[in-house]
């Protein structure tokens, strides 16, 4: 693998990820609706990622994760659900805005920092049970 993963490449790998994890075969088309943009724009970054080695795809076919495209996903995937956790478990935002925030933090975040929010949040969770209320 060659390059950096760009925000925005990560966001492709993620959706990726999140549509054959339902046992989806995952198309252009699927992609560009699951994001809300061109298939053009899709296209493009199937080239960079390729290039990258991060996903196979044959000519208008199907596209697949490659095992480093993959463990690249599972990543951003963690890191975006641990923080959609803290975000709304902990801090009690709303869970459409977490979700949007959740995403754009899960780009700038260390792995090292996700495991101490991990970390917190479960913490703070137990102590809110252990105590009969809920976290605030």
């Amino acid at each position: 693998m060659s390059g950096k993963i760009t925000p925005s490449l990560e966001d492709y790998l993620e959706t990726i990820y999140d549509l054959s994890s339902r046992g989806q075969k995952v198309r252009v088309t699927d992609v560009a609706s699951a994001l809300g943009i061109a298939k053009s724009s899709v296209h493009l970054a199937m080239h960079a990622l390729k290039d990258q080695g991060l996903v196979v795809q044959e000519h208008y076919g199907q596209i697949e994760l490659t095992e480093s495209g993959e463990s690249a996903a599972r990543i951003i995937r963690h890191k975006h659900d641990a923080l959609l956790s803290f975000l709304v478990g902990v801090l009690g935002v709303e869970s459409g805005v977490a979700e949007e925030e959740a995403c754009k933090i899960e780009h700038a975040v260390s792995e090292s920092t996700v495991e101490k929010i991990i970390a917190l949040t479960k913490r703070l969770t137990l102590e809110g049970i252990s105590k009969g209320g809920t976290v605030q």
